[in-house]
């Protein structure tokens, strides 16, 4: 009888290897010239998060995260954000995102929540957001 052997590798699949290398063959082998397009959407995408929450929120009394890049907005609210809150968003509101509890250990209330904007278009974010007013606005005291 024959042993099977099995192999496990940790490379990256020859057919993403072969997307990434015609996409860098394209672009003159920069990766900054690769990822142009999609780092404009983005970061429109982000400014679009960042300028409609100033619009919507311009007392100071929520605040965010306004950072250089990536794909998520941290906003700080005057109570605490639970699953329970993501329920409610979700079902009367429309809006999902993320507890910032789900990053800490720990049973003190966080008062934050992560937004992302990297699935998304800007007219989506401006509508989302007008929800996500509502619903804010509704849960402040």
């Amino acid at each position: 009888m024959s042993k099977l052997k099995s192999m496990v590798t940790v490379n990256t699949s020859p057919v993403a290897q072969a997307v990434i290398g015609g996409k860098l063959i394209a672009n003159d082998f920069s990766l900054v010239a690769a990822n142009r397009r999609e780092r404009e959407l983005y970061a429109a995408n982000l400014r679009a998060i960042t300028d409609g929450l100033a619009a919507r929120f311009p007392a100071g009394e929520i605040s965010w995260t306004v950072p250089s890049g990536g794909f998520f907005v941290v906003v700080t609210v005057p109570f605490p954000v639970d699953d329970v809150l993501l329920e409610k968003s979700a079902h009367e509101y429309g809006v999902l995102w993320t507890p910032m509890s789900h990053f800490y250990d720990g049973d003190t209330p966080i008062h934050a929540l992560r937004l992302s904007c990297s699935a998304v278009t800007p007219a989506q974010i401006e509508a989302a957001l007008n929800r996500f007013a509502a619903l804010i606005t509704d849960q402040l005291p």
